[in-house]
């Protein structure tokens, strides 16, 4: 009788304390969620969605002179400023250090992974001791899914950052202020431009100077490809400053986000800072110039044309041959890419340009990739590097392989795939699942492409040639317009 009643003492003290630490955590969530709804950038967030996104904050404190974020590294994090000041910065197109702006408490940084952006991440940097609230986006995806007014926050913050770091990354813009960059900012329209869209036809009066947010387009003349812009770009400016029709067309040669500056706008912008019209006609010059060398010489006009009719301009790097070099009856190159990854990625044969041969192989699209739109599974992803990669998760389906305009993707059967050790454990453990498919069915392929070496410290094909005739080299070097 005893002993039972000190069993039942016993659960019952256990039962209190549960019940005490469960009261305990449920109020500091509920103190935690109160302070989160006082941050600037979760004003008007209902408290139930910020007690949830409570459960996975860490506190984090950082010193003066720490980089909390690196340019272009993938982020993993969102972090809420509680105390301390930190610094945006970036590199514009002409590789300028630019201040985006400085954040203090209540503001935010970190969201662009969440809602698709890979090529405008910054610099952060601590310039006091901070105190930061460190949300996993893995964990953020989760509570945003269920919480409108939340994504709806974090979205507005990310737009308007992107606006100010597309300013900033803009050679035109990036030696303003972050203030005057914000009053210009504040006058823009966005649009939106789908793939082969003409978004200025030659002879049109000027409307806009036209700033691109995000993808690529194609200058042409008499229906001719002169030139190619893109992120960072802008066009539009010769009619706003001749006061006369357009010269060109301008089409969408990937899905384009742009950022319009009406003309009067533009001219109020010109008077405020004369230092612009320098810059301005500086670049309008260098245009004409290029425009005219590619007009001028056939064979070079035909060249870009292909290029532009290949993709070859979709990425940041392409890989080249120079022929003075190379045997033609060499192909070190795609025997090192097939022992390496049980098949060949590239083609060193390609287009010639410039007295050297862009190879074939995967454009590495950085906007509207194709292969990526109709990828049933998610399983095409970037990288740190900035090659598009195809993950475990491919189910050998084929559509990437159709969706590729350039015939870059390929279906190899699986005993061609160099397994790494993780991914033999990956299969293994996929074998044994206890699930049983009412129709099995046993993957024989999956899609390959080249991946930059995806997981090496080196290419193969770079690596094994051995006069230094293969190389990757910025796309920019053999297009600089």
């Amino acid at each position: 009788m005893g002993a039972s009643t000190d069993h039942r003492r016993k659960e019952a003290l256990a039962r209190a304390r549960a019940d005490a630490l469960a009261q305990a955590t449920s109020e500091r969530r509920q103190r935690q969620a109160v302070a989160l709804a006082h941050l600037d950038c979760f004003q008007g967030v209902p408290l139930d969605d910020l007690l949830h996104l409570a459960e996975f904050c860490i506190l984090r404190a950082f010193l003066p002179g720490t980089v909390i974020i690196s340019e272009r590294a993938p982020g993993m994090y969102l972090y809420l400023v509680l105390r301390g000041t930190v610094t945006l910065t970036l590199h514009d197109r002409a590789g300028r250090r630019s201040l985006i702006g400085v954040l203090n408490r209540g503001d935010c940084f970190g969201e662009g992974p969440l809602f698709g952006d890979q090529f405008r991440g910054a610099t952060v940097q601590a310039e006091t001791i901070c105190y930061l609230l460190q949300i996993p986006l893995a964990d953020l995806r989760v509570v945003l899914a269920g919480s409108s007014a939340l994504a709806a926050a974090l979205r507005t913050i990310y737009r308007r950052r992107l606006v100010e770091s597309t300013l900033a990354r803009i050679p035109l813009f990036s030696q303003l202020s972050p203030l005057e960059r914000m009053g210009i900012a504040e006058l823009l329209q966005p649009a939106h431009y789908g793939r082969g869209a003409a978004i200025i036809r030659e002879g049109a009066t000027g409307e806009a100077l036209y700033l691109i947010e995000s993808g690529q387009v194609i200058v042409e003349q008499g229906g001719q490809a002169i030139a190619h812009l893109e992120d960072g770009d802008f066009f539009g400016e010769i009619s706003l400053l001749t006061s006369q029709p357009h010269n060109a067309d301008i089409r969408a040669l990937t899905p384009v986000d742009v950022l319009m500056l009406p003309a009067r706008e533009f001219q109020l912008l010109l008077a405020r800072q004369p230092s612009l019209v320098a810059q301005l006609q500086e670049v309008v010059e260098r245009r004409r110039v290029a425009g005219s060398s590619v007009r001028s010489d056939a064979v070079r006009t035909a060249t870009f044309a292909s290029a532009v009719e290949r993709g070859l301009l979709r990425g940041t790097h392409v890989l080249v041959r120079d022929s003075h070099l190379c045997r033609p009856d060499c192909r070190l190159c795609e025997d090192a890419c097939a022992t390496r990854h049980g098949s060949t990625r590239i083609h060193v044969d390609g287009v010639r340009f410039s007295g050297v041969e862009i190879s074939e192989s995967c454009r590495q699209c950085r906007v509207g990739a194709e292969c990526i739109e109709v990828c049933p599974a998610n399983a095409i992803r970037w990288n740190d590097r900035g090659a598009l990669v195809i993950d475990e998760s491919c189910t050998g389906c084929g559509e990437c392989v159709s969706a590729c305009p350039y015939d870059a993707v390929q279906l190899i059967p699986l005993e061609r795939q160099h397994a790494s050790p993780l991914h033999q454990l990956w299969r293994q453990l996929k074998q044994r699942r206890s699930t049983i498919p009412l129709e099995p069915v046993q993957q024989t392929h999956r899609a390959d492409k080249c991946d930059l070496c995806h997981g090496y410290d080196d290419l193969a094909c770079v690596r094994a040639c051995p006069t230094g005739a293969l190389r990757l080299v910025p796309v920019e070097e053999l297009f600089p317009l």
